[in-house]
């Protein structure tokens, strides 16, 4: 029987194994994901309240708490920056929507003026920027 260092010892050295096993299953995923996923919406739901009504969510927060919250998410802040990185071309394909959207807005403002002006100048500037919700990100 393996003792716990030696189990522990094991599951961190599998990481790689894991990895390749883990990125295998999406790949060969065949189904309709975002239509099975949002169709458990309800269920998701009821259950997210069911567990705050009951109190469990509250418990496992509170069981953790604020210095293991940070302990935690700090000893995985190389998370952070792999997502970071992964998440770099579809931040460059939303910016450039963005900047291009801003231009064409921006260029079509009459000339800055007195305060009232400048002011129908930014709610004009929000407002088309609303307008365009949902159109400005790496896929929309």
């Amino acid at each position: 029987m393996k003792t716990a260092q030696q189990a522990a010892q094991a599951w961190e050295q599998s990481a790689g194994r894991a990895a390749t096993n883990y990125s295998d299953g999406v790949n060969g995923y065949s189904g309709d994901w975002a239509g099975a996923t949002t169709r458990q919406q309800a269920v998701m739901l009821a259950n997210l309240n069911a567990a705050v009504n009951r109190g469990d969510w509250a418990a496992g927060v509170n069981q953790v708490g604020t210095q293991g919250w940070k302990s935690r998410t700090v000893a995985k802040i190389s998370n952070y920056s792999t997502g970071f990185t992964a998440g770099a071309q579809r931040q460059a394909t939303a910016i450039q929507k963005i900047i291009q959207a801003e231009a064409t807005i921006v260029n079509g403002l009459p000339p800055r003026g007195t305060y009232e002006q400048n002011k129908a100048r930014a709610t004009s500037v929000m407002d088309q920027l609303h307008a365009l919700k949902g159109t400005l990100g790496a896929t929309g």
